[in-house]
């Protein structure tokens, strides 16, 4: 028995032995690796052409010593399959290269944890490397998106609410539910921009992205109905969201009952120049003018930003008429010199006026073609200082134009074309002549 003993003891001291060899040989092997894997990455990433030895390296590291590194997932590892996915023309090798970029994602969630994060990157990469897997590209960002939460990072959020558009285009996603994503993920933006965090740049950048993903979506009144209303409904003194549903149906949506409660609720809660002017809004809407102007007046008063300013004198000058209008269009202009649309707004309401200063007038004939002058120099205005108005401004100018005179009607009034002309009435401005 004690023989057995003794071999036994001997036998496990050898194993034990050469357990311990092995182990030292293996920590040898995986630190070798390693150092020929990073080094060659380092020289090779730039140009993104990854030699065999760089390969052969990483493999020996990631089927032998898959706790050796982080960084040999990723970015090391996706970024080198990549590359080879974006060179490899066959469609079946290609599709190799994506499935292990995948499982590089798996190992690497496997051995360090941290799936909530990697599993986003894991579909933001999918979606990007192959568009056509957006179902599943989906599954994984928005699963990332719920778990992070404010920590989600800026490319899955976006990726996320990329591939909700595209199932919404396919017909696997409702319109409501995109834009309930939009607003999750523009909570976590506002959020993180706000706070100045890690992730607050990166969100920036992207912001424009996400807003004109939810506009391709073309939601309605109906649609931002349905996704505010039971938040209303269960929180309506929540000023955060009564700011988010006064900036959001303000434009087109400002006659709906549930604007028009928000925004009153806002002004009790918060009167502010945003409360005042979403309540100017709802009363346009309803057709108030009168109302309206009273509120307008009130947000130019609080208002400190002078684009917001001018853009509440842009409203009230498009709403009213003659050289009110006129003035408050001006006032928009003081604040913005580049707002060509406050320029249109005089030219049109110039053209509105031309009946009413021809009336009595010696000459009423030149005097409406006196008023269309001035009206067309004001599109000339308004696309000077905004390129972008440039076709709409065209568009108001032809109409103009072809009320003017042909150069015999005008030479009947001993009138040349280009001549300086005086315009009366409530306009007073000085323009030229001009012939179709």
């Amino acid at each position: 028995m004690k023989r057995l003993f003794k071999i036994f003891t001997t036998a496990t001291i050898v194993f034990s032995v050469g357990n311990a060899i092995a182990q030292e040989q293996k920590d040898t092997f995986c630190l070798q690796n390693q150092a020929i894997y990073q080094q060659r990455y380092k020289n090779e990433n730039a140009s993104k052409n990854f030699t065999p030895e760089t390969f052969k390296a990483w493999r020996n590291l990631f089927f032998n010593c898959p706790t050796a590194s982080k960084n040999m997932y990723v970015p090391h590892g996706v970024t080198m399959f990549t590359a080879l996915y974006n060179k490899e023309k066959d469609a079946a090798v290609k599709k190799q290269y994506l499935d292990t970029i995948m499982m590089i994602y798996d190992r690497r969630i496997q051995y360090f944890g941290e799936e909530s994060n990697y599993i986003g990157k894991k579909g933001a990469d999918l979606f990007l490397l192959d568009p056509a897997q957006y179902e599943q590209a989906y599954e994984y960002c928005k699963k990332s998106v719920d778990a992070m939460g404010n920590n989600a990072e800026a490319k899955t959020m976006v990726i996320c609410l990329q591939t909700a558009v595209t199932k919404y285009q396919k017909g696997s996603m409702s319109k409501t539910d995109v834009i309930a994503l939009y607003q999750q993920i523009a909570d976590i933006f506002t959020y993180n921009i706000e706070k100045g965090t890690k992730n607050g740049q990166a969100c920036e950048k992207q912001l424009a992205n996400i807003e004109q993903l939810f506009l391709s979506v073309k939601p309605d009144c109906n649609d931002l109905v349905a996704l505010f209303e039971p938040q209303f409904k269960a929180d309506p003194t929540n000023v955060a969201l009564l700011k988010k549903i006064t900036d959001n149906m303000g434009k087109d949506c400002a006659s709906t009952d549930l604007y028009f409660n928000a925004a009153v609720e806002l002004d009790k809660l918060e009167p502010s120049a945003q409360s005042k002017r979403a309540i100017g809004d709802m009363y346009v809407a309803k057709k108030q003018v009168s109302k309206a102007l009273e509120y307008y007046k009130e947000s130019v008063e609080l208002e400190t930003d002078n684009d917001k300013k001018a853009n509440v004198y842009y409203k009230m000058a498009y709403n009213t008429s003659g050289p009110t209008s006129v003035s408050y269009a001006h006032k928009a202009l003081a604040l913005n010199p580049n707002m060509g649309s406050a320029y249109l707004v005089i030219a049109n309401k110039y053209a509105e006026g031309v009946n009413g200063c021809a009336s009595g007038a010696e000459f009423p004939e030149l005097e409406k073609w006196k008023v269309y002058w001035v009206a067309y120099d004001m599109c000339q205005k308004a696309k000077a200082v905004d390129p972008s108005i440039a076709s709409q401004a065209n568009s108001y100018a032809a109409s103009f134009k072809a009320r003017f005179p042909d150069v015999e009607a005008l030479f009947g009034y001993n009138v040349t074309e280009g001549a300086s002309q005086n315009v009366g009435c409530w306009i007073n401005m000085t323009t030229t002549a001009k012939v179709k």
